[in-house]
């Protein structure tokens, strides 16, 4: 890294020192600081190198692409083919507030950008001013000079400055802005796309939920025509008091269950009309039973993670950014370049103020040199060195976070596809155990309470289902949101 050391001392050939003659020495060091114009000090950004596996070890026997390798799209939620949900993902991206933040931190830093893009060009401005002042009579002037006179003064100037960017300060500075505003894109997209799937995940939850609002439905009707096919067996002597008081008991829990349900529901409603940026007043989602498959989505290769996930592109955007801060801490060590001037007219007599002999111009150079900064400019450089080392973990943390997401969603989706072909299999023999309890109770065989057994399990098997197939969905989601949101 360049140091003060490093640079040619004010009695070197390169730079004249106060009291030297202009010369030969004096016209190469000039050019040598125009010809350092063309370069930008510090290091040139480089993304870090990070190891990656060449599949994902949880997708194994799964396709890794779609098949005829088409191009990953972003409209992830058209792989549900929901026009619901569709809709609800588009409100969300358009009408929620957070996302409505972050387009305005968006443009923000767009315009921090055009901030640090106007300081490499020549600032102008205009700067008229008038003033009345006496000057004192106890004060000898020059020779001529009237003393205690009161006169007033019109000037109508342009000045000029302009910093040459001699050694890529500015140019490092616009660097890291436009990374800053990169940054600022790739965290919009990682909050669109986390917005827009938890909106897709508590949809879906809601559907699951009407699913077994729909299962718990089935199962109070069925307990209130048991409970009263035994209410009139009680009458006519067929049975007794006891079976009429437990059929009663399991058809109050299953309206219990049933309203749990329901208000389970409404809260998901309600916090889901938050996500589309309405009010739960106004918000409604009409009951829409979950049915089918989840759709199947291709992991794709670990090697195409870092392009897809916005939040691993953002750390890289960051870090392109803190890298650019180094080279504005390395800049200046180096000397800078400044041009001024001005040019206009002034006059005692606004009358006279555009006459020939009223203009006024002025010109000067000035070079910027830092000798002794008490280990100031060490410190900066100290500073972003070790600032740029901390996002460089930060970056790879993100990688490795993203790859454990991708894994974690890819096995949470094999399990939970065998999970819900084994409770298949218990709802299928609980719903029989169910039909044998009740041949056999009619038949005297067994008692009321084999029958309610039976139920409360073929209704809790049942309920089970609904539930996996719903988490079956949100996994698909979850997968997407750990793929970047691209299919």
């Amino acid at each position: 890294m360049p140091s003060l050391q490093a640079l040619p001392p004010l009695d070197s050939p390169g730079i004249s020192s106060p009291g030297s003659r202009r010369g030969p020495a004096f016209s190469a060091g000039f050019a040598a600081l125009l010809l350092a114009a063309c370069t930008a000090v510090g290091p040139d950004f480089e993304a870090p190198e990070t190891p990656l596996p060449d599949a994902y070890r949880e997708a194994a026997g799964a396709p890794a692409t779609p098949e005829g390798g088409s191009e990953a799209r972003p409209d992830w939620w058209a792989l549900f083919d929901d026009p619901e949900l569709t809709e609800l993902v588009g409100r969300v991206r358009a009408n929620n507030h957070e996302a409505r933040a972050g387009l305005a931190r968006l443009e923000q830093a767009r315009a921090l950008l055009g901030v640090a893009r106007a300081d490499r060009l020549p600032q102008l401005a205009f700067e008229p001013s008038w003033s009345r002042a006496q000057s004192s009579d106890a004060v000898e002037f020059l020779p001529g000079v009237t003393n205690g006179r009161t006169q007033s003064t019109t000037t109508v100037p342009v000045t000029l400055g302009w910093e040459l960017d001699l050694f890529g300060r500015i140019r490092r500075a616009t660097e890291a802005a436009r990374a800053d505003a990169d940054a600022a894109a790739a965290d919009l997209d990682a909050l669109l796309l986390l917005l827009s799937t938890e909106a897709a995940e508590s949809y879906l939850g809601i559907r699951a939920l009407d699913r077994e609002v729909e299962v718990v439905l089935r199962g109070v009707e069925t307990r209130r025509e048991g409970a009263d096919l035994v209410r009139r067996r009680f009458e006519l002597g067929a049975t007794s008091e006891l079976d009429v008081a437990q059929a009663e008991a399991q058809l109050a829990q299953a309206e219990a269950d049933l309203a749990a349900l329901e208000r389970a529901r409404a809260a998901a409603v309600h916090a889901l009309a938050v996500l589309v940026g309405e009010t739960a007043s106004t918000f409604e989602l009409e009951p829409a039973p979950l049915a089918g498959e989840p759709p199947v989505v291709p992991p794709g290769l670990p090697s195409e993670l870092l392009r897809a996930r916005p939040d691993v592109r953002r750390a890289e955007r960051v870090l392109a950014a803190e890298n650019a801060r180094v080279g504005v801490a390395t800049a200046a060590f180096y000397p800078s370049l400044s041009l001024t001037g001005n040019a206009g007219w002034q006059a005692t007599d606004a009358s006279d103020l555009f006459a020939p002999d009223a203009r006024i111009w002025g010109i000067g150079p000035s070079v910027y040199l830092p000798l002794f900064q008490g280990g100031r400019n060490q410190a900066n450089l100290a500073r972003a060195k070790a600032r740029y080392e901390e996002v460089v973990e930060a970056y790879q943390q993100s990688v490795l976070v993203a790859l454990a997401d991708v894994e974690t969603a890819l096995a949470s989706r094999t399990l939970l596809e065998r999970e819900a072909e084994a409770q298949q299999r218990a709802v299928d023999a609980a719903q029989r155990a169910r039909e044998l309890s009740t041949v056999r109770y009619d038949a005297g065989t067994v008692d009321y309470l084999t029958v309610l057994d039976a139920e409360r399990t073929a209704l809790d098997a049942e309920r089970a289902a609904a539930r996996l197939q719903g988490a079956r969905f949100t996994n698909t989601v979850a997968l997407l949101r750990a793929l970047g949101g691209r299919w």
